[in-house]
C-alpha cells in the first residue's frame, strides 16, 4: 500500500497502481538533496523555535515517518542532514543519521559537528569511514561562526583527507534575529570564496542558492569546479526571490534540488513545481533534479 499526503496534511491510502504525487509531476527521478533529520526531543525543540521565530513547519513527526512520506510520494533518493548547536552532541546525531540511511536504503547521510567540539578529525573519521555517511553539515547561522573562522580548518582538512562532501549554510540569508547576532557579518560569498581559495579541492554545497547574493555564488561556479548550490527554498517564492532562469541553464551542472524538508511552511512538492515551471528544458532539469545528486552522492535511486 501506497500513502499519499493530502493538502490537510493527513495520510491517505492509495492503490499500489495509482501514480505517486511526485512521479504525477515529470517522468524525472527526484532526489531531494537537503532533508533535515534529527532525534524527536531535537526535532521538537527546533520546531518550536521555528514556530517562535520564524514559520510554522508543515509536516511534523518522527524522522522515519517523515522520510516515509517522502518515499511514499514518490521521491527517489534523500541526502539526510542535520547539524549540531552545541558542542558534546554530534556523535549521537551521527550514530542516528547512519542509523536511518541503514533503514532506507536510497539514502545518503551528513555528519555533523560542532566548530568547538574537540579532535573534528576523529569525528569526520569515525562517521565517513566507521557509520558510512557521505559528508558533514556547518551551519554558520546555528553555530555562529564564520566559514572562513580558523577553528574550521582541521573540519575541512578531515573531509578532504575522507573525501567528504562539505554542506555548509554560510550564505547571508534567511537571516533570522532570534539567531542572537548579524549572520550576515560572518557569512557571505566573499568569506566562502577564502575557503575555496584555501581548499579547492574540497567539494562545497552551498545552500539556498546562495540567497541574497546569488549571483556573486554563480560567479564563483565560474572559478571553482568543486562548488555546488542547492535550490532550497528559493523557487517557490516563499521568499521575495526572482530566480535567474538563464544562470539555472547556465550552471545546470552544478545545481542540486533540495527541499528543506520537513522544515518548511508548505506542500513538499511546491518547489519542484516551480522548478518545472521555469521550462529549463529536459537537460537541464533532470541535472538539477536528479543526475548531479546520483554523480556527486554516489545513491542508488528508488527507481
Amino acid at each position: 500500500m501506497v500513502y499519499l499526503l493530502s493538502a490537510s496534511g493527513e495520510r491517505r491510502e492509495s492503490c499500489c497502481h495509482q501514480k505517486t504525487m511526485f512521479k504525477s509531476l515529470t517522468n524525472i527521478p527526484i532526489i531531494d538533496s537537503h532533508v533535515h533529520v534529527f532525534p524527536q526531543k531535537l526535532s521538537e525543540a527546533v520546531t518550536r523555535w521555528f514556530e517562535s521565530h520564524a514559520w510554522t513547519f508543515k509536516y511534523q513527526g518522527t524522522a522515519k515517518d517523515l522520510i516515509r512520506i517522502l518515499f511514499d510520494n514518490g521521491v527517489a533518493g534523500v541526502v539526510l542532514l542535520s547539524y549540531a548547536h552545541r558542542t558534546g552532541i554530534s556523535h549521537q546525531l551521527n550514530k542516528f543519521t547512519a542509523a536511518l540511511v541503514k533503514h532506507f536504503p536510497h539514502t545518503v547521510g551528513f555528519a555533523t559537528l560542532h566548530p568547538e567540539d574537540e579532535n573534528p578529525r576523529e569525528i569526520i573519521k569515525l562517521s565517513l569511514m566507521d557509520l558510512g555517511l557521505r559528508g558533514v553539515k556547518l551551519h554558520c547561522h546555528v553555530q555562529k561562526t564564520a566559514p572562513d573562522d580558523p577553528i574550521l580548518f582541521p573540519t575541512y582538512e578531515a573531509i578532504l583527507e575522507f573525501d567528504g562532501i562539505l554542506n555548509i549554510h554560510a550564505g547571508r540569508e534567511p537571516a533570522i534575529d532570534a539567531y542572537g547576532l548579524d549572520v550576515r557579518a560572518i557569512t557571505g560569498a566573499k568569506r566562502v570564496e577564502k575557503v575555496l581559495q584555501r581548499y579547492p579541492d574540497l567539494k562545497i554545497i552551498i545552500p539556498h542558492l546562495g540567497f541574497d547574493e546569488s549571483d556573486r555564488f554563480y560567479s564563483l561556479l565560474d572559478h571553482y569546479p568543486n562548488l555546488y548550490l542547492d535550490t532550497t527554498m528559493m523557487m517557490g517564492h516563499f521568499f521575495d526571490v526572482s530566480v535567474d532562469r538563464d544562470r539555472c541553464i547556465q550552471y545546470a551542472d552544478r545545481i542540486l534540488y533540495g527541499s528543506d524538508y520537513p522544515h518548511i511552511p508548505y506542500e513538499m512538492e511546491m518547489e519542484v513545481r516551480a522548478i518545472l515551471g521555469l521550462n529549463l528544458g529536459e537537460e537541464a532539469t533532470r541535472k538539477i533534479l536528479f543526475e548531479n545528486a546520483t554523480k556527486l552522492f554516489h545513491i542508488a535511486p528508488r527507481l
